[in-house]
């Protein structure tokens, strides 16, 4: 091996995790903190448990509620451009009865 290139060892190095578990292992750095062990880890406690530690979830919540007011507004954007086609329809003359009155004005 190589002289001065390698990391020191610390062969005591102690792990602490955010729920208060610690534990020594062997590492590169003297101490190492986690947000998550195999004490508070769902897979072993069986236990569902959000685990933000930079607002992602609350984040991803606000976008969801924000996509779902958006899609109730536009859908009631289309449905009042629906409404408002069908009245514009129903006030439009045919073509037949603008012949019609073409008709009567020039016969008068």
């Amino acid at each position: 091996m190589k002289a001065n290139i390698h990391p020191n060892y610390y062969p005591d190095s102690k792990v602490t995790c955010v729920c208060g578990n610690s534990f020594a292992t062997g590492s590169t750095m003297p101490e190492i903190r986690v947000d998550i062990c195999a004490l508070c880890h769902p897979l072993y406690t069986g236990q569902q448990k959000l685990i933000d530690t930079q607002g992602q979830v609350d984040k991803f919540s606000k976008k969801m509620a924000a996509t779902e007011a958006k899609k109730i507004e536009r859908s009631k954007i289309l449905e009042s451009r629906k409404a408002k086609s069908v009245e514009e329809k129903k006030e439009k003359t045919s073509l037949k009865d603008l012949l019609l009155q073409a008709r009567k004005n020039t016969s008068s």
